[in-house]
């Protein structure tokens, strides 16, 4: 009987999660939908950086190639392999080169021609997870600790062989204060790995972190987190984010993958998509680009997502900055018509006053078919000589963007 009851209360949570899973990849986040795909043919994208007009991802070892670049924005891609390299972990840009993770080690390109080498010396033979530059101290982390190294040195010196909080999955420092998200907690250190203090009684191991100022923010499966410094003072900052159901009583939000920092504006990406942080109230807005996303990096105009086997995305940073209400209101005001269709389209726009409006029509791989300018209230569009599938139309005043689905029978 005690058998019975525990199956069925256990298959019972199971549907739980599963209906939960189900109401929220069936909805529409239009607030900030005009996240377009750039390419799905390097996949899958698992790191990503972004300088000027070019944008390069890192694929995994099933990849066909260790790096994908683009020096149009990510209109066009060619692949790309490191020496030694069995796929990329993190890639970072910074000054005049490229760092990229791989598990071989650390390799550096000059960023104006690609051209790799090996930048290990006094580092471990292993894989190395991620890298990051500040104040021109260059700090990386692997399966054989945390290693440090100025920008202009020869060598790389240990910082932290034996993690305070086991195997760790981010880190961010700033001068000799650095902090670690791992299996355990999240430990932060005052003196560049001398002495550590923990944060404890927590459920679920820490998968983000970061460090600007006198704030810590750490991401769990069970919420994000933020502590000042000066005082020592945690809560608790999840409001918004998407709860994917609650196991034992405890808030599960879906594992997190990293924070990513435009000026002061706070972006988080994970499991339920991209997420940008109003410090006003503290609360997470989904930016409309859902499921899965690994990575995060911008060139000051657009903000790009890596999302594995999904390829990578693009989106105007002027967009996602921009406050909500007028979006909706941008949004609000166009439709297509007859969608699906099998010959034409009809574009309304009952947002022209006196701005330019432009159209653009994408393929679902990131291929740009065709640029119109909307003058009139209604524009009828030919698609009778495309193929069948799934195409974007991507709206823009010059500052919003609105990106829509249009199926082509």
């Amino acid at each position: 009987m005690y058998e019975i009851v525990y199956f069925y209360c256990f298959n019972l949570q199971i549907m739980r999660k599963i209906v939960i899973l189900f109401v929220f990849y069936s909805m529409n986040f239009d607030v900030h939908s005009q996240w377009i795909p750039l390419s799905t043919d390097f996949v899958p994208n698992v790191a990503v950086t972004a300088f000027g007009s070019s944008v390069m991802t890192g694929q995994t070892s099933f990849g066909m190639f260790d790096l994908a670049v683009s020096n149009d924005y990510g209109n066009t891609w060619v692949g790309a392999n490191l020496p030694l390299s069995a796929g990329i972990t993190h890639l970072i840009t910074c000054d005049s080169f490229i760092y990229a993770c791989t598990p071989n080690g650390i390799f550096k390109s000059p960023k104006n021609a690609l051209s790799w080498s090996a930048f290990n010396e006094g580092l471990p033979n292993g894989r190395v997870d991620k890298i990051c530059l500040k104040n021109n101290v260059l700090i990386a982390e692997g399966v054989n600790g945390i290693y440090r190294r100025n920008i202009d040195g020869n060598s790389w010196v240990i910082v932290c062989e034996t993690s305070p909080v086991g195997g760790i999955y981010d880190f961010d420092f700033d001068d000799d204060r650095i902090v670690l998200a791992g299996y355990n907690g999240v430990a932060e250190s005052a003196d560049m790995g001398l002495n550590w203090s923990v944060w404890s009684d927590y459920i679920f191991e820490w998968t983000a972190v970061a460090l600007k100022g006198d704030t810590i923010i750490a991401a769990s499966k069970g919420g994000v987190y933020k502590k000042l410094i000066s005082s020592g003072t945690i809560s608790i900052i999840s409001d918004g984010l998407i709860k994917l159901w609650n196991p034992s009583g405890y808030d599960y939000y879906g594992e997190f993958e990293m924070f990513h920092f435009v000026g002061d504006n706070i972006f988080l990406c994970g499991q339920t998509g991209v997420y940008k942080l109003s410090k006003n109230n503290w609360y997470w807005e989904h930016t409309g680009l859902s499921y899965w996303t690994y990575a995060l990096a911008d060139n000051g105009l657009m903000l790009f997502a890596a999302k594995g086997y999904d390829g990578i995305w693009g989106c105007s940073l002027d967009q996602l900055l921009t406050n909500t209400s007028e979006i909706s209101a941008f949004q609000s005001t166009i439709e297509i018509s007859p969608n699906p269709s099998c010959d034409q389209i009809t574009i309304t726009a009952n947002c022209l006053g006196n701005k330019n409006i432009f159209l653009s029509i994408i393929t679902s791989n990131g291929l740009q078919l065709a640029n119109y300018q909307i003058t009139e209230p209604a524009t009828t569009i030919d698609v009778s000589t495309f193929s069948s599938g799934m195409y974007f139309i991507k709206i823009t005043d010059g500052r919003l963007v609105r990106t829509k689905k249009f199926l082509k029978q």
